[in-house]
């Protein structure tokens, strides 16, 4: 699945900020749903994942997935804010926001060792 382009990132410690834009040919989009494009939880909790497997070199898959909430809708044209802070070896915190808004949150748990 293709990532959204990565407009900024920004890392301090063991956090990271990335600004994504989040554009109508995604292919997430497609029949999601037809004429009113939204970007499925599915795909923020994927991007969310492999964003953090990337930067903080998590391996496995996400076995515990903790105090997920989907609190506002994403529509494209879009630009969002993706938070992430490793909250331990195998676990990260996420979330996605713009315009003032909380779009979603939660917890990753991996099942493998870090690199």
């Amino acid at each position: 699945m293709k990532l959204p382009t990565r407009i900024s990132r920004d890392t301090q410690g063991d956090s990271l900020t990335m600004s994504l834009e989040i554009s109508e040919d995604l292919d997430c989009f497609r029949g999601h749903f037809p004429g009113i494009p939204v970007l499925p939880g599915v795909v923020q909790l994927h991007w969310a994942v492999e964003i953090s497997r990337e930067h903080f070199g998590l391996t496995g898959v996400p076995c515990d997935i903790r105090r997920l909430k989907f609190k506002n809708v994403v529509t494209p044209p879009a630009t969002v804010e993706l938070a992430l802070t490793r909250t331990g070896p195998n676990e990260t915190r996420f979330e996605f926001s713009g315009d003032g808004k909380t779009y979603s949150q939660g917890r990753l748990g991996f099942s493998g060792p870090t690199e």
